[in-house]
C-alpha cells in the first residue's frame, strides 16, 4: 500500500441488511474504480459487542451499531479518520463519488441471506495463522529535557520491554520544547535496536490511546519568591488535569512512572485519588537515583568496587524531604570460611582447607567515619563545577531498573529491592494509603499481575526515630491541605 492511498473499512454483523447492502455497494465499486480499495470485518452477534467496545475505547469514537465505518490513509496504523454509520456513508459516497443508491427491502433481505451464507462458508475454512505484531508503546511527558536524550537509548535496549516488533516511543512536552524534541526523534531514527519507531506528539491524549508505560519527567517549577502552597497548588492542578485525560483516554493496564525534582510524592497521592481508570499500584514514583548520585560518592571515599554494592534505600516524600540511609546500604561479600582440617595441616598440603561463599553485608559493617556525610554535598559541587557532571545517568538508571524488573521473564523478582515512592500498607510507621519512597519488592499475583509492596523485614532508617516520624508527618500535614479522600 502506498503511503496516500485510502482504505475503507467496513465492520458488521452479517445478520445486518445494512451492512450487508454497503458490502455490495463496495464490492462494486472496487470494480469500476482502480484506485478504490476497500476491507470487511466480519463480526457474529456475540463478538460484536465487546469488539466494538475496544475499537472505540481505543480511537475514542462513540459508535453503538453496526455497521462501523472508517477510512485508513497510507501506512501508518494511526492515520485513522472515523466515518459512522450507515447514513454517514451514504453521504460520504455522494460527496466523493457523486453515488446515491436505492434498493427494495426484498432485495435487501436477499443480499442479507446471501453474506450469511458466505459468512458462515468462510468458518469452514482452515485458519491460516498470520504472524501476530506487536509493538510496547511508551510515552514520555517533558521529554524537552535533557535527561531525554539519555534515557530513551536506555530504554529500548531493556529486552524486557521487546515485544515482537520492539518499541515505539512517543515524545511530549510544552510548545515551547518542539525544536528540541524534534532533534532528539531525529537523532533516535539512527539507534536501530529495539527501537521501532520515535514519534512527537502534539497532546498528551494522543500518547495515552495505546500506552503500556507512561514515564513523567515534567517539573513544576517552583521560583524563588514561591510559597510551598502555592507549589503543592500548581502541582495539584497539573496532576488534575493528566488524571482527567487518564481516565478518558488510557489503557487500564497502563503503568505510570514519576522522575522529576517536582512533588513527585505528592503528585502520585493526587492521581492514586483522582484516577479511576488504573489500579493504585500501577502509579510509582522512581526514587533510586537520589541513592546512586549519594553511593558514588562514598564508595570512591572508601575506595571500593560499585558492582558489589546495591544501591541504599531512600526514604521520604520526594520533592519535600528524603533521607538516603547508607548505613543499610547492601554489599555482596565473598567469605572465606576455614575447615577443621586447617587446623593441622602440615605446610605446602594441597588439599582443600575451606571454601568460599557469598554473604550479604550492610555498609556500616565497614564504615569506621563517624560522619560520612561531612562534605559530601561539598564534593558534589565542586565536581559538577569541575566536570560539568550532572545526574542524568542515574535518573535513567534508576528508571530502568524499575521496568527491567516489572517486565522481567523470571520467577526471582521478589528476591530484589529497591526503593520506590508508593501507597503505604502501614508498614515501617508509615499511614496506610500514603504514597512514600521506601524499600519495595515486586510480587506476583495469581492473575499474573505484578505489584509493588513494602519490604517489611527490611529495617528502619538508621537516624533518630523523631525525625523519621516527622518526614512522615510533613507528609500526612501537605496531604491533608490539597487531597480529599
Amino acid at each position: 500500500m502506498s503511503a496516500d492511498k485510502c482504505v475503507i473499512v467496513i465492520a458488521g454483523i452479517p445478520d445486518d441488511v445494512y451492512f450487508c447492502h454497503i458490502c455490495y455497494i463496495v464490492e462494486n465499486l472496487a470494480t469500476i474504480l482502480t484506485n478504490f480499495k476497500y476491507k470487511k470485518i466480519f463480526k457474529n452477534a456475540l463478538e460484536w459487542k465487546p469488539w466494538l467496545q475496544k475499537i472505540c475505547h481505543c480511537w475514542n469514537w462513540s459508535h453503538t451499531k453496526s455497521p462501523l465505518i472508517w477510512k485508513k490513509v497510507g501506512l501508518s496504523e494511526n492515520n485513522v479518520t472515523y466515518i459512522g454509520g450507515v447514513n454517514q456513508f451514504w453521504e460520504f459516497l455522494h460527496l466523493y463519488y457523486n453515488i446515491s443508491d436505492y434498493i427494495t427491502k426484498d432485495e435487501l433481505e436477499k443480499l442479507q441471506l446471501d453474506y450469511s451464507l458466505m459468512y458462515k462458508e468462510t468458518l469452514k475454512l482452515p485458519c491460516v495463522k498470520m504472524p501476530l505484531v506487536y509493538y510496547r508503546h511508551i510515552t514520555v511527558l517533558g521529554a524537552g529535557k535533557a535527561l531525554c536524550v539519555d534515557l530513551i537509548p536506555q530504554l529500548i535496549t531493556i529486552k524486557e520491554l521487546w515485544l515482537t516488533h520492539g518499541i515505539i516511543i512517543n515524545l511530549y512536552d510544552k510548545p515551547g520544547c518542539y525544536f528540541k524534541i524534534k532533534h532528539i526523534a531525529r537523532d533516535m531514527e539512527a539507534i536501530g535496536g529495539g527501537l521501532y519507531a520515535t514519534r512527537i506528539i502534539k497532546n498528551v491524549s494522543d500518547g495515552l490511546y495505546d500506552c503500556d508505560i507512561l514515564i513523567d519527567l515534567d517539573v513544576v517549577s517552583k521560583e524563588e519568591s514561591e510559597n510551598m502552597y502555592s507549589w503543592l497548588r500548581s502541582n495539584y492542578n497539573s496532576m488534575a488535569k493528566l488524571a482527567k485525560q487518564i481516565n478518558r483516554y488510557a489503557s487500564p493496564e497502563m503503568k505510570v512512572l514519576f522522575c522529576s525534582t517536582s512533588a513527585s510524592c505528592f503528585c502520585v497521592n493526587v492521581l492514586h485519588v483522582l484516577v479511576t481508570k488504573l489500579p493504585k499500584t500501577n502509579i510509582v514514583a522512581v526514587s533510586s537515583h537520589y541513592g546512586l548520585d549519594i553511593m558514588y560518592n562514598f564508595l570512591t571515599k572508601f575506595n571500593l568496587p560499585a558492582y558489589n554494592f546495591g544501591c541504599p534505600p531512600v526514604w521520604g516524600f520526594l520533592g519535600i524531604n528524603y533521607f538516603v540511609d547508607v548505613c543499610h546500604m547492601v554489599q555482596k561479600y565473598e567469605v572465606y570460611k576455614p575447615n577443621n582440617r586447617a587446623m593441622f595441616a602440615e605446610k605446602g598440603t594441597t588439599l582443600p582447607l575451606g571454601f568460599k561463599y557469598p554473604e550479604l553485608r550492610y555498609f556500616c559493617y565497614l564504615a569506621h567515619d563517624k560522619n560520612p556525610y561531612e562534605g559530601y554535598f561539598e564534593r558534589k559541587a565542586i565536581t559538577q563545577y569541575q566536570a560539568g557532571r550532572t545526574e542524568n545517568f542515574q535518573i535513567c538508571k534508576a528508571i530502568c531498573e524499575v521496568l527491567k524488573l516489572w517486565y522481567a521473564n523470571t520467577d526471582n523478582i521478589g528476591d530484589e529491592i529497591i526503593s520506590l515512592g508508593i501507597s503505604s500498607d502501614g508498614s515501617f510507621g508509615i499511614p496506610k494509603g500514603l504514597v512514600f519512597s521506601q524499600p519495595v519488592h515486586l510480587q506476583i499475583l495469581e492473575d499474573g499481575s505484578r505489584i509493588w509492596l513494602p519490604f517489611t523485614d527490611f529495617p528502619l532508617p538508621c537516624m533518630p526515630l523523631q525525625i523519621f516520624n516527622n518526614l512522615i508527618l510533613t507528609a500526612v500535614i501537605l496531604n491533608k491541605q490539597f487531597i480529599k479522600g
